[in-house]
């Protein structure tokens, strides 16, 4: 399993400086061992690594065990597509 560390706080932007697809929610910065990037959550509810438009889909189990290291709106670490 990937392990992903997650800054619910990160500059996003930096990674993905264009405008956010309809439906998908920008959650802060993800990294892994070998890359780094936004983290972004797609209207099915997948947890993705968006870096200037690529779209990387995450070890969903594994992003899941980093969002209980993080604080984000209990919407998103219980799998609501909604804020």
């Amino acid at each position: 399993m990937a392990t992903y560390i997650i800054d619910a706080g990160g500059a996003w932007r930096r990674y993905h400086p264009m405008a956010v697809p309809r439906g998908w929610r920008m959650l802060g910065t993800v990294a892994s061992d070998h890359s780094i990037g936004a983290l972004a959550r797609s209207p099915a509810g997948l947890y993705a690594q968006v870096n200037i438009g690529s779209v990387q889909v995450l070890d969903q189990r594994a992003v899941a065990v980093a969002l209980t290291r993080v604080r984000l709106p209990r919407a998103i670490r219980a799998g609501s597509n909604r804020l």
